[in-house]
Order: structure tokens, then C-alpha cells, then sequence
């Protein structure tokens, strides 16, 4: 698309941000409040894949991801990293979370994670329109089926004792 088409688009994506970061700060508070007494601490934007892919191609720096959280174990460094993606009822953030399930990004995040071959070091959590509308929520638990434990459909930011549920059912045993 050409750059004069581009400039008269609305920019959605600051929109986007904001509701994806009030997503993420809710996370942070209910983590935080849930995990306070505890050996695991809930790291927010952790940077340990920025490097996961190596240089770039022109050497001048490391490249890789930054999911928005890192639940990490203290005292075994076992982590399990934390991607949310927010949207309302149309859009592709599931399919953008599929990078997370790609062969490659879960060796090396396995080795990152200090987690064995046979623990899946990711926990995606869908909010908004996409965890709510019936259509995005039977095709990302087709997607996704093998591996349901690790990808939770927040229906309500209010409804923090589903996700810590989810979270101290599926998620803090991997941890330990």
C-alpha cells in the first residue's frame, strides 16, 4: 500500500494499544496480589527473547520477541512466558499468537524457560471481542487443541478468579 493511502487511514492502532494495555496492567495487578507471599514473580515486558533469533542479518543487533509477561520461579528459574492478545470481535490476533506454537520458538523458549522438551513454556490469553464471540472462541480452541491448558479466554477483566484458577490449575504446577 502506498504511503498516501496509508496517511489518510484512521490510526487504530493507538486505540488498540491502549485497550491492549489496560488488559495488561489488570494482569499485572491480579499476578501481583496473587503472588505476593510467594517464590514466583510475574515480570512484565521481560526482554530475555529480544535476542532469541540472533543478529540480524546486518550484524548490528540481536532481534526476537517480547511477550508481556514472564512468570518465573525464583527459586528453580523455571518460567513460562505470558502473550496477550486483545481485540474486539474481528481482527488476526490469533493468528499472530500461532509464532508462539512454531516448532523452532518452542525449543528455543523451552531453553530459555529452563523447562523440559515435554512442557509447552507459553500461557496465551485472549480478551476482549476475540474471547467472547463464538466464532473466534471454537476456532482458537480447534487451533489450539493438544495445548488447551495454555491458552485461557478471558471473558471479563473483572472476572479475576477465572484467570487465577486458570493460572494455579494449569500454569503455577509447570512452575514448581
Amino acid at each position: 500500500m502506498a504511503r498516501k493511502n496509508l496517511e489518510g487511514r484512521a490510526n487504530w492502532q493507538g486505540k488498540a494499544v491502549a485497550r491492549g494495555q489496560s488488559a495488561e496492567d489488570i494482569f499485572s495487578v491480579i499476578m501481583d496480589m496473587h503472588l505476593a507471599d510467594s517464590n514466583i514473580e510475574a515480570v512484565h515486558k521481560p526482554r530475555d527473547l529480544k535476542g532469541l533469533y540472533g543478529y540480524q542479518p546486518d550484524g548490528k543487533r540481536k532481534h526476537g520477541i517480547e511477550p508481556e509477561f514472564m512468570l518465573k520461579n525464583r527459586d528453580n528459574n523455571k518460567k513460562i512466558y505470558v502473550e496477550m492478545k486483545r481485540q474486539r470481535a474481528g481482527g488476526n490476533a490469533h493468528e499472530r499468537a500461532c509464532k508462539y506454537f512454531m516448532p523452532g520458538m518452542i525449543k528455543s523458549i523451552q531453553a530459555d524457560a529452563n523447562q523440559p522438551s515435554d512442557v509447552y513454556p507459553v500461557w496465551v490469553i485472549f480478551s476482549n471481542g476475540i474471547a467472547n464471540s463464538p466464532r473466534y472462541r471454537q476456532e482458537i480452541m480447534h487451533w489450539f487443541r493438544g495445548l488447551e491448558h495454555h491458552v485461557f479466554l478471558w471473558q471479563s477483566l473483572r472476572d479475576y478468579e477465572a484467570i487465577i484458577e486458570h493460572f494455579d490449575n494449569y500454569i503455577r504446577p509447570l512452575l514448581d
